[in-house]
């Protein structure tokens, strides 16, 4: 059999609005954790030719200054765009059931509705991405390989 090149890629796109609460949680280490639901809609006609609704609830979790920062100026309802990877875990739980979960791991938010503070402007950038140190395949970058 021919040895297939596929890229290794696990990038997940999406916007919706925080379905709950947030409470910003830390490791026994100290780590600042987020965990949240961000609910979004897809619209659809059915077979009668009517538009329908339909909500997906996905799980989220943010790490370290990306956790903090979504936890400071978000909150339920808030409307986010956020970008990162999918990854799953299987466990067994009390029962000896086998269970599994899957959690978007956020690498940048995009405030969707942000509000400029005292002295900024409206135009500001609100993308918050995750610092090169904390992403999982982070690659090192001098001066010398930026082209202007």
């Amino acid at each position: 059999m021919a040895d297939l090149k596929l890229p290794r890629l696990n990038k997940f796109i999406v916007s919706g609005r925080i379905a709950h609460d947030l409470e910003l949680k830390f490791t026994p280490k100290g780590t600042p954790v987020l965990r949240f639901i961000l609910a979004t809609d897809r619209r659809y006609k059915d077979d009668s030719d009517q538009w329908q609704s339909i909500t997906s609830w996905i799980d989220c979790i943010a790490w370290t200054k990306t956790a903090e920062m979504i936890s400071n100026q978000a909150h339920k309802g808030s409307a986010l765009l956020i970008e990162g990877r999918i990854d799953t875990n299987n466990w067994t739980d009390t029962n000896n059931n086998k269970r599994k979960s899957t959690e978007v791991y956020i690498e940048t938010v995009h405030f969707l509705e942000w509000k400029p503070r005292d002295g900024q402007e409206s135009g500001s950038d609100n993308e918050v991405p995750l610092p090169p140190e904390e992403m999982a395949s982070s690659t090192k970058t001098t001066n010398d390989d930026v082209p202007f």
